[in-house]
């Protein structure tokens, strides 16, 4: 019986990963500031929206507003089912004092994150026989505010709950702001990474582990907004 995988939304990423992301799996995004973190993980979420299953898509966000979120996706004509789907846990308002979303919590406190993205799945109604996504940008915030322990413990937390409710989801890291050890942390506690990189070539990308995936590793050209 064939592994049930999700599209990330670039054709030779997919390509090597036989179809895409095992379902279910929490990958790690790992790359330098510049590399297409950020726009990566929306084209991910917005290659769920457009397929018009009616599936939900989820950003936890440390770094923008709701607002700039939907602004970037729209930039990049990305807007096909995400006024409807794509939900924002807003991780990133409390910091400046102004207005929330509706789902909106503190990284200071692990344990509302925590609630209020349950709280999140629950009202969506997630279903786990779909292809719901999720990007969490960044977790490199997470360890800055709360230190690497408490991070790791909140990601074991994410990486059941994702398994339990069939949701697929990617954690995006800076690459050169953390020590190696807590690097390889990150690695042991989800199921795959993606690696990226930018020079005066372009972006660049590869799978180099993924659960249940044979991989011959290659770098690949990332152009944002394809």
């Amino acid at each position: 019986m064939g592994v049930d995988r999700l599209k990330v939304g670039v054709p030779e990423l997919d390509a090597a990963l036989l179809g895409g992301i095992p379902k279910g799996s929490l990958v790690l995004v790992l790359g330098p500031p510049g590399a297409g973190k950020s726009i990566f993980g929306k084209l991910f979420l917005h290659s769920g929206l457009g397929d018009g299953n009616g599936d939900n898509a989820f950003l936890v966000s440390t770094s923008e507003s709701e607002q700039n979120i939907s602004d970037a996706m729209a930039m990049f004509k990305w807007t096909q089912g995400a006024d409807q789907h794509l939900r924002v846990l807003d991780c990133y308002s409390w910091r400046l004092g102004g207005k929330r979303s509706k789902y909106s919590a503190p990284l200071t406190s692990l344990n509302d994150v925590s609630l209020t993205l349950g709280k999140l799945f629950e009202d969506s109604k997630v279903n786990p026989d779909g292809n719901e996504r999720l990007v969490v940008d960044s977790f490199t915030d997470f360890v800055r505010y709360v230190g690497v322990d408490k991070s790791l413990r909140f990601l074991d937390y994410l990486r059941l709950k994702l398994r339990e409710l069939g949701v697929t989801g990617l954690l995006l890291l800076e690459e050169g702001v953390h020590a190696p050890r807590t690097i390889a942390a990150v690695e042991y506690s989800t199921d795959g990474t993606v690696k990226m990189r930018v020079s005066d070539q372009g972006r660049f990308m590869m799978a180099s582990r993924m659960q249940g995936t044979p991989l011959a590793q290659k770098w690949i050209p990332f152009t944002i907004g394809r």
